[in-house]
């Protein structure tokens, strides 16, 4: 009897957790969901840190202990997270073969790599590059934002200082994502070249946002294939943000001036009603 009581209680527990994992890590409109997704969000955001301050290797000698540490409750936290998300996945195998599935394994792997101590291996070194895929993760705020959107088509009237400051938080979630991405890419591919400027991702991130912005002063630049590389998909990275930004201001000021988007598309469509009216006439 006791044992029946201890299996019934057992399973109602586990509906409970089983619950609270869906809310969670699946359902997308749910607190619970939004409030995993910021602690996420925000675990990227020092991950990334931590790892942009760890290149600079005086400074990484110096406080390793916090940098190890905190990598390790990291990757046990990212490691949960991928768990869980391969348990809510509808179909399994989709997730973990699919882009978000890949990028989450190859953002934790290197550091178990790391910590098995493989780093005698010189394939294993060069995966602690990928450690910078965390980033990509962030493009799941992207999800966010596309709900918002779905809501502000519901309402009749929309706020346009929210739907800019929304397109600029996506303009500078891509912005950002680009500078680090790239700044790490070329660090790890000029950093065993001989006299080279790129010392440190942050030195690299100077160079980034002088050439994503055009200004190109000419004091950094890469001299190896690889690096050179790097630096063409950085430019062209560049100038897709350039028309972005001016996508968004543009739109914004278009909307400002002269109304909403809907509200012109209306009047342009009466003005040609009109015109076909006239024509019949004559």
């Amino acid at each position: 009897m006791d044992t029946k009581k201890s299996s019934k209680g057992f399973w109602y527990f586990w509906a409970r957790v089983d619950h609270w994992i869906h809310e969670g890590f699946s359902n997308e409109q749910s607190t619970a969901y939004r409030i995993i997704n910021d602690i996420i969000v925000i675990l990227i955001f020092f991950s990334i840190g931590s790892i942009v301050a760890a290149s600079m290797e005086e400074f990484y000698a110096k406080h390793q202990t916090f940098f190890d540490t905190s990598e390790m409750i990291v990757v046990v936290i990212f490691t949960i997270e991928y768990i869980a998300n391969i348990y809510v996945a509808p179909k399994k195998t989709k997730y973990i073969f699919g882009p978000w599935g890949i990028i989450d394994i190859l953002a934790i792997a290197p550091s178990y790599l790391n910590i098995i101590d493989l780093r005698a291996i010189k394939v294993f070194r060069v995966l602690r590059v990928l450690r910078f895929l965390r980033l990509m993760r962030m493009l799941r705020l992207l999800k966010l934002a596309k709900h918002v959107t779905k809501g502000h088509k519901h309402e009749e009237k929309t706020n346009k200082f929210d739907t800019l400051k929304m397109d600029l938080q996506i303009y500078f979630i891509a912005m950002f994502s680009v500078v680090v991405i790239f700044s790490t890419l070329m660090y790890y591919a000029e950093r065993g070249i001989e006299g080279t400027a790129f010392t440190s991702i942050p030195q690299a991130m100077w160079w980034c946002v002088v050439t994503i912005t055009t200004v190109g002063y000419g004091d950094m630049y890469p001299v190896g294939f690889l690096g050179r590389v790097v630096a063409v998909f950085t430019m062209f990275s560049g100038l897709a943000l350039f028309g972005l930004l001016m996508n968004v201001i543009g739109k914004y000021m278009m909307t400002s001036l002269f109304g909403s988007e809907v509200g012109a598309e209306v009047d342009i469509r009466e003005l040609e009603e009109g015109v076909t009216r006239t024509k019949k006439k004559i």
